[in-house]
Parts: C-alpha cells; sequence; structure tokens
C-alpha cells in the first residue's frame, strides 16, 4: 500500500486540468451520484474499454 489513505491495488496522483473540463467532470460526477475521482476513473475506463486495441 503506497500511504494509509490508499486502497491497495490503487496509486494516488495528482491531475491538473483546466477549469472548464473540470466543471463539465464535477456536473456529470454530480449527475451520476459519483466524486469526481470515480466519475474520472469511470471515463477513462470506458475509453480503453471500448477502444483497446489487441
Amino acid at each position: 500500500m503506497a500511504d494509509k489513505y490508499t486502497k491497495e491495488g490503487y496509486h494516488r496522483f495528482t491531475l491538473r486540468i483546466e477549469e472548464e473540463l473540470y466543471k463539465k467532470i464535477k456536473e456529470l460526477a454530480d449527475h451520476d451520484k459519483r466524486s469526481i475521482s470515480k466519475e474520472i476513473e469511470y471515463i477513462i475506463e470506458e475509453h480503453y474499454g471500448n477502444n483497446r486495441k489487441e
């Protein structure tokens, strides 16, 4: 485990994004009743899950 706040199998990092993109993600997260972090994780999983080249 990286630190006491991070679950086993997860990694913690800082992400800097433009204000407008943050607002869009926050709107989606609020609508889907997710944290912003989980919304970003969902977006990434959807992108790579649907566009994976094998």
